[in-house]
């Protein structure tokens, strides 16, 4: 399934999420008449990141039911623009807090797995673009905006392992060398302001995991050994990267 396949069956899954002429969003400070008016009078397939952005995201969260379900009508647009690299809320690592993931009695099966499908294919698609995607952001905050949002990071993390490109190996050495901060007993922080323990510990166990280190580790001396184009810098990093793997 490609990213396009998916976004189409995305919009059949959740079309039965209809909202009205008003959303539950904070009118006192956060979000106008106006704003909110553009937004729900737009359809959907035209709605752009900053009505998105002015009429929905910029609002204080209510956590109710109705808040969810609004932001379930909005999903296959919110995916479609983050296929793009157009982010609707203000940091790309919360545009999809609203998801509510944790509470799985509120997410069908049929839901979740487009979902799941969704973050692979489109982690994929970043992992394709060196050193930042087209919004201007790193892989990790890809992984923070996925992991704080309560997404299982397993099936990204396999996604990652299984993509043999050359700019997906340097994403790798830049999570190693220069996302990470390591403390006591080998303890693995993302450097990220978004970031949550949990994320922590998933990466950790992963960059720690003895046979993804050998995968990467074989990745590694392909690129070493076959690529003539290499400058010095980068042949220095993946060589230490090289020998840090097999430690």
């Amino acid at each position: 399934m490609t990213l396009e396949e998916l976004i189409h069956q995305a919009y059949k899954i959740f079309e039965k999420y209809t909202i009205g002429t008003t959303l539950d969003v904070c009118k006192r400070c956060c979000v106008s008449d106006s704003d909110e008016a553009a937004l729900v009078n737009t359809p959907l397939r035209e709605i752009t990141a900053q009505q998105l952005r002015s009429g929905y995201f910029e609002s204080a969260r209510s956590y109710s039911e109705r808040e969810l379900w609004e932001m379930k009508h909005f999903l296959p647009r919110v995916l479609e623009l983050m296929t793009h690299f157009e982010v609707p809320d203000a940091a790309t690592e919360t545009v999809f807090h609203r998801l509510e993931l944790h509470k799985q009695d509120q997410w069908p099966a049929e839901e979740m797995q487009l979902l799941t499908y969704f973050s692979k294919l489109f982690f994929e698609k970043c992992l394709s673009y060196y050193p930042y995607s087209p919004d201007g952001e790193g892989i990790s905050t890809y992984l923070v905006m996925f992991s704080s949002a309560h997404f299982d990071l397993k099936p990204i993390l396999a996604t990652w392992e299984n993509t043999a490109s050359f700019e997906s190996v340097l994403h790798y050495k830049d999570l190693v060398m220069n996302d990470c901060e390591y403390g006591e007993q080998n303890g693995i922080i993302l450097k990220n302001a978004f970031n949550k323990p949990e994320t922590n510990i998933d990466i950790e166990k992963w960059l720690n995991d003895k046979p993804s280190k050998a995968r990467f580790s074989e990745k590694i001396n392909q690129i070493l050994t076959q690529t003539n184009s290499l400058d010095s810098e980068t042949v220095s990093d993946l060589t230490f990267l090289k020998d840090m793997l097999v430690l």
